[in-house]
């Protein structure tokens, strides 16, 4: 990875931790020009309350993708990772995974914000709201399984499915917290913008892409799927 890579990335990293920063401050004050976004969520929660089948598959997505969940999901990256024999890919992925969760309850703990007075009844949450965890750990792993497969698979159908499901997946679990009224959409948006920032930083320290064939470094797969730097 080049040296203007790596600044770039981390640019783009403190630009989502400068975003998530600006929606803490303005979400502390008493009249906050975001409420009139926040109040959306209450409409959101409203309409999915009228939809039972809809409420069953949200809570299966909760759950799925709670600490527990993400755990697993995690796991499963790092394990297919490491049988390709990865392992700077695999210190990444947890790397970004342990950080963002860190961080994200290191802001629950410092903001103190307020759950949604109108969240779903069953098994309410009594934690504090911003940023979301769902929604950070969500878009960090998403991104992590976006950049493995853009870095180590070929073009073709398998990368295709893998993108598109992390986009999925992250959008899904986005659209989830607020569905529920666990969150308000701040703090899905502070949430995500948390996991990028992490993730970009995270990139940009272990260059995951990068492996080590007979003592040396070299990049992963170019566009057109073959080892970048080879013939």
């Amino acid at each position: 990875m080049t040296r203007e890579m790596v600044v770039t990335l981390l640019a783009c990293s403190l630009a989502c931790f400068a975003v998530v920063a600006a929606f803490g401050v303005v979400v502390q004050q008493d009249r906050s020009p975001m409420d009139g976004f926040d109040q959306w969520g209450r409409q959101a929660e409203d309409w999915a309350d009228n939809h039972t089948i809809l409420l069953t598959a949200l809570r299966v997505v909760e759950v799925g993708f709670a600490t527990v969940g993400m755990i697993a999901w995690t796991t499963l990256i790092v394990v297919a990772v490491v049988g390709r024999r990865r392992y700077r890919a695999a210190g990444f992925a947890i790397a970004v995974m342990v950080v963002t969760s860190v961080a994200t309850t290191g802001l629950k703990l410092w903001l103190r914000r307020d759950r949604p007075e109108w969240q779903y009844t069953t098994d309410l949450l009594n934690t504090h709201s911003f940023p979301s965890g769902h929604a950070s750990s969500s878009a960090a792993l998403a991104g992590i399984l976006g950049f493995l497969a853009w870095s180590l698979v070929g073009p073709g159908p398998r990368r295709t499915a893998l993108t598109v499901l992390a986009i999925v997946v992250w959008v899904t679990v986005c659209f989830d917290r607020v569905l529920l009224g666990r969150h308000f959409p701040t703090d899905v948006v502070a949430g995500s913008f948390l996991g990028v920032g992490v993730l970009l930083l995270g990139i940009a320290v272990f260059d995951p892409a990068r492996v080590r064939v007979r003592g040396r470094a070299k990049p992963g797969v170019d566009s057109s799927g073959r080892v970048a730097g080879g013939r």
